[in-house]
């Protein structure tokens, strides 16, 4: 292959491995989800905010466990070919993640000055409570990661290429007082391109590693009241961990 072809081969590959889709809703917005819309000062894919609200001024947050009961199932694809597919694996797996990005949730937010995170309201009482704003959040999509082609791709260039871990989630802020939807957000991710990232070498490394991202995220759109600049990582980093 000459040095010309292999420039050129080079990015169309990267922007390949890259390119994420809009995650078709699931129904757990439900109206909410007909306001979302592309900002591309946030690192969704879409959300919305309440015009009236102001999120920074929310002293407490309590953050329900992530909801599993709308995941889509894998299919008949090339997702689907895989071992973590079989029996109660893919169960257990589903919930391990929903315990994870719940408690990744719940330990960002809480690291927010002036903040705390709170147990999911178990009465009337402290669901009304003043100053409380609850996350509620839904697994959409969780697709492992394919460790042997990444093992082969050291060995035969783009086999990555068939290694596309993904995740989808939606969810949404509410006053607890009023149960009004303050802020709400939909995304899927699928790891940035580069030469080598060591959480495609297991299932879901890269899963877990976007819902980390994902709570520090939503702790700025919080900490800016969803009106300042929230960078999402750049498309192509050459080494990840």
């Amino acid at each position: 292959m000459s040095i010309l072809r292999f420039l050129l081969i080079v990015p169309v590959f990267f922007l390949i491995a890259s390119c994420n889709t809009a995650l078709p809703p699931s129904g757990f917005l439900g109206k909410d989800d007909a306001r979302l819309a592309e900002n591309k000062n946030l690192p969704f894919s879409r959300s919305w905010k309440d015009a009236d609200a102001d999120l920074s001024k929310y002293q407490k947050i309590a953050v329900k466990p992530m909801m599993t009961d709308r995941v889509r199932s894998l299919g008949r694809g090339l997702s689907a070919a895989s071992e973590q597919n079989l029996g109660e694996i893919r169960e257990k797996a589903v919930a391990e993640f929903s315990e994870f990005a719940s408690g990744e949730f719940q330990t960002k937010l809480h690291e927010s000055p002036g903040r705390e995170t709170v147990l999911t309201p178990s009465n009337s009482k402290s669901q009304k409570a003043k100053g409380l704003m609850i996350l509620e959040t839904n697994l959409v999509e969780y697709i492992p990661g394919k460790p042997a082609a990444q093992v082969a791709s050291l060995f035969i260039p783009f086999t990555g290429l068939f290694n596309r871990p993904s995740v989808g989630v939606e969810g949404r802020l509410v006053d607890a007082r009023s149960g009004k939807t303050l802020f709400a957000f939909s995304d899927r991710e699928t790891p940035e391109a580069g030469f080598f990232d060591r959480q495609k070498f297991s299932y879901y490394g890269t899963q877990r590693r976007e819902a980390t991202r994902w709570a520090g995220q939503l702790r700025q759109v919080v900490e800016g009241n969803a009106t300042t600049k929230v960078k999402d990582p750049f498309f192509f980093q050459p080494i990840a961990w």
